[in-house]
């Protein structure tokens, strides 16, 4: 797990907001910032196991030294890298109302966590304050402007959101990188493992068979590997359920 605010405070606060600063003398840099942050969510997308300053040289095709006069370190480009993602995110909107603005904000940040897993890894206890995530989460707290909540609900029914939203992407994306991550496919391990099943359950569970009778388990769409489908169904179920939550809180206060 990696925690966000372990760089220098002014200079990561600099180089979010402002960008490095332009070189007083000395031949024009042959990079930019943004570049720079890029080809580092690139690297992380792919599974670098420890992103770290001299493979981003390398793969910037610089010197490290020369790397550490955009960046001073690895934490303050992690939160580099984490603002870079919000910039790409759509901003919430409440056009449509409240339910479907939050709805959106959940669906577009599972959208980037299944496109950037290694966000997984990067903690949220202390934010990253950086113009684009600080901008998309003001968008997030204007959905539910004028519907009565108190500040404190406000600020809470959207941190529900994200919360659940970040739990349920986890079994999304572990879903998602199994096959991958241990040589086999669902089916592969179910075929496996069925058969050893029946054999210890056999009649043991009966609430458990009922349920499966009925259907508890089946997916909306075969199309995708079944743990991947389940974990989205699930994540589309249990959204509804915070959003009712939410519902409610607000017809409460109103």
């Amino acid at each position: 797990m990696e925690y966000a605010g372990g760089g220098d405070p002014a200079r990561t606060m600099a180089l979010l907001w402002d960008g490095p600063p332009a070189p007083r003398r000395g031949p024009r840099q042959r990079l930019d910032l943004p570049r720079i942050v890029d080809t580092a969510i690139a690297e992380a997308d792919c599974g670098a196991p420890a992103l770290s300053m001299r493979a981003l040289a390398q793969a910037l095709g610089i010197g490290t030294a020369s790397l550490y006069t955009y960046v001073p370190g690895k934490a303050e480009l992690l939160e580099l890298m984490v603002d870079r993602v919000a910039a790409t995110q759509p901003l919430p909107s409440a056009d449509a109302g409240w339910r479907r603005g939050l709805h959106g904000l959940a669906t577009a940040d599972l959208a980037a966590f299944r496109a950037h897993p290694w966000l997984l890894q990067v903690a949220t206890a202390r934010t990253v304050f950086g113009p684009n995530v600080l901008t998309r989460y003001d968008a997030a707290l204007a959905l539910l402007d004028g519907q009565g909540l108190s500040a404190v609900d406000v600020v809470g029914c959207v941190a529900a959101v994200e919360s659940y939203t970040r739990g349920a992407a986890s079994a999304v994306v572990d879903a998602e990188q199994a096959p991958v991550r241990t040589g086999s496919s669902d089916d592969e391990w179910w075929e496996r493992r069925a058969p050893l099943l029946d054999e210890q359950m056999n009649g043991r569970f009966p609430r458990l068979a009922a349920l499966d009778e009925a259907g508890a388990f089946a997916v909306s769409d075969a199309a995708l590997p079944y743990t991947l489908q389940r974990a989205l169904d699930r994540f589309a179920f249990g959204l509804d359920l915070v959003l009712d939550a939410v519902g409610a809180r607000i017809a409460a206060a109103q």
